[in-house]
């Protein structure tokens, strides 16, 4: 049986270590375990663009009456959406998604 992760259950943690897997990147070498300054692309806008950027995440502000972001994937193979009150979360958890497929 497949277990599907619930990523808007996830710390940011979590879902940072998780995108830097898909990245390429070793997270067991970042701080404070090891000697290289990790990413945060829950909340550095520098680490999370060039995924946004990539895989051309929209993002959509919150309505008046509703404090959560909207991020959207929209391509060939599908469309998947996220939401959070970090902008950032919501464009990540979305990529995280479309890499689920």
């Amino acid at each position: 049986m497949i277990r599907m992760i619930k990523w808007c259950e996830e710390s940011d943690s979590e879902v940072n270590r998780s995108i830097a897997l898909l990245s390429g990147e070793d997270p067991d070498k970042w701080y404070p375990y090891g000697g290289i300054k990790g990413k945060d692309y829950c909340k550095n806008p520098s680490d999370a663009w060039p995924i946004i950027y990539a895989n051309k995440i929209g993002l959509y502000s919150p309505e008046i009456d509703n404090n959560q972001w909207n991020a959207k994937i929209t391509n060939p193979q599908g469309e998947w959406q996220a939401y959070s009150q970090s902008q950032l979360r919501a464009a990540m958890i979305c990529y995280l998604l479309s890499r689920e497929v």
